[in-house]
């Protein structure tokens, strides 16, 4: 079900057929009561706003997330980078390939075990992981602009908690 609505425009006015995300009162039953409900639906909007803000630099958040990691701990093995991340090794070797092959990343013998390889990021990346970190930030308070410096924080620390459970 469509809520008109009318926009006026330089030429005219123009009846505007919208969805909203959420139809007034549709009934969610036990979705509304679901931490990992609420969870997803505000993780598309943050997702759509990064793409937005990123897209051209075609780098996914979890690439985001890796180079941010690498650039602050160059030489950093792929296991380490994989616990690190909470992904599967195998995950983060496809991170790497996708880094390596824009250019961003590399891999180089590790000065301390010859069975692993040490991830680096390339001068291209350096550079690219300046500009993301930039345009990130931007995302990051304007999605978050509803929300107080103090329900910023308080955010970050319940999420936090969600994901480093203590059992």
């Amino acid at each position: 079900m469509a809520i008109k609505r009318t926009r006026k425009t330089a030429s005219d006015k123009a009846e505007v057929k919208t969805q909203p995300s959420l139809l007034s009162g549709m009934e969610l039953d036990i979705l509304d009561d679901i931490v990992g409900y609420r969870l997803r639906r505000a993780q598309v909007v943050v997702y759509q706003d990064y793409v937005r803000t990123v897209g051209s630099l075609d780098i996914r958040p979890s690439q985001f997330a890796a180079m941010t990691i690498i650039g602050a701990n160059p030489g950093l093995s792929q296991t380490t980078l994989a616990a690190t991340m909470g992904i599967d090794r195998s995950g983060a070797v496809i991170l790497i390939d996708a880094l390596e092959g824009k250019g961003l990343a590399s891999r180089v013998p590790s000065p301390v075990d010859r069975r692993t390889y040490a991830i680096m990021l390339t001068e291209a990346g350096q550079k690219t992981l300046a500009e993301l970190k930039r345009l990130v930030a931007e995302h990051d308070l304007r999605i978050t602009s509803q929300l107080s410096d103090a329900e910023r924080t308080q955010l970050r620390d319940l999420l936090h908690r969600l994901y480093t459970p203590q059992f």
